[in-house]
């Protein structure tokens, strides 16, 4: 038996269907693990759960240049069981908890016994790395109902009809108008909320300081910390610029370009296309260093040169105090 380091690991859970485990489910799931697995010619170890999958998936090639016997049996590290979290990481009631890896630091999200989601770090994650971790994994894990499915995808088939049709100079424009109209009112939006932020902040001290003996002076002290934690609150909502120019520098950088971008209040998604060849798995990893991006995962299109990357985004505020 081969054990396969965490580093090397994807790890993705996927709602199962209803029924009994029988060898039909079992070749249904294994099918979707591989085609859902960022790398050409995946392994995959599936472990079932009371309503997901939790799948490890790994590259095949690379562990046949790592000298592996491709005929040999392989486990992924953390399906071994008897982890044990490292002290003072395990949080009881979210079901967190920082494992010691041979090669890093891999965190847990578990909830009613399920695995929901796992994320590696090459060396031991800061209190803010873990905080965005959570809350992605958290978010992660909100059902989503089925009809949103089918009519997510079947905008995207009718978007995909109308891209076609379109010559480059036509989609490069209109690329450029859904992707910078909202981008830039965020940006404006953001900037505003801290110049109202600092005005109140000023506004707050200056009426504290000549009013501290005036009775109705603290009531509207009081009123103005309220205002000051609604725009903290504001100010630590996603801004989705972050993320899309994450995207956006990871294809420039793999010799590839983005030709669709779609963002949501939880979720960025990208048509990433090139025309030498994509490594999935370079990709996966390019994107998962990014500070702004969480949950990487990526599928594949119709267009074997284009892949379609989703993640979760990390507040902006996270972002730059970790910079």
């Amino acid at each position: 038996m081969i054990v396969i380091a965490r580093s090397l690991l994807h790890f993705e859970r996927i709602e199962r269907p209803p029924g009994p485990i029988d060898a039909r489910m079992r070749a249904a799931m294994k099918l979707m693990a591989r085609t859902r697995a960022p790398f050409e010619n995946p392994g995959v170890h599936i472990i079932w759960q009371a309503r997901h999958a939790a799948v490890w998936s790994w590259d095949r090639d690379r562990l046949t240049q790592l000298g592996a016997d491709d005929h040999a049996w392989f486990m992924p590290e953390p399906a071994l069981g008897h982890d044990k979290f490292m002290p003072g990481t395990q949080d009881i009631d979210t079901g967190f908890g920082l494992i010691e890896r041979r090669d890093g630091y891999e965190g847990q999200l578990w909830q009613a016994g399920e695995l929901n989601m796992s994320r590696f770090w090459n060396r031991q994650p800061g209190p803010e790395e873990l905080a965005r971790f959570r809350r992605g994994a958290h978010a992660e894990t909100d059902v989503i109902a089925d009809d949103s499915d089918r009519n997510n995808l079947a905008f995207l088939e009718r978007a995909r009809t109308i891209f076609a049709r379109f010559r480059p100079v036509h989609a490069a424009a209109l690329a450029l108008l859904l992707v910078g109209a909202p981008l830039l009112h965020a940006a404006g939006s953001h900037v505003r909320l801290l110049m109202e932020q600092s005005a109140a902040r000023q506004e707050l001290a200056a009426f504290a300081e000549n009013s501290a003996g005036d009775f109705d002076a603290l009531d509207r002290y009081r009123g103005r910390t309220a205002q000051l934690v609604a725009y903290r609150e504001t100010l630590e909502q996603i801004n989705p610029l972050t993320p899309a120019a994450d995207l956006a520098e990871v294809a420039g950088e793999l010799g590839s370009r983005v030709t669709r971008l779609r963002i949501e209040p939880d979720s960025v998604s990208a048509l990433i296309e090139s025309q030498s060849g994509l490594d999935p798995a370079t990709l996966a990893q390019e994107l998962e260093l990014r500070p702004s991006l969480a949950n990487v995962s990526l599928n594949r299109t119709p267009n074997s040169a284009a892949w379609e990357a989703q993640a979760d985004p990390v507040a902006s505020r996270d972002v730059e105090g970790e910079e």
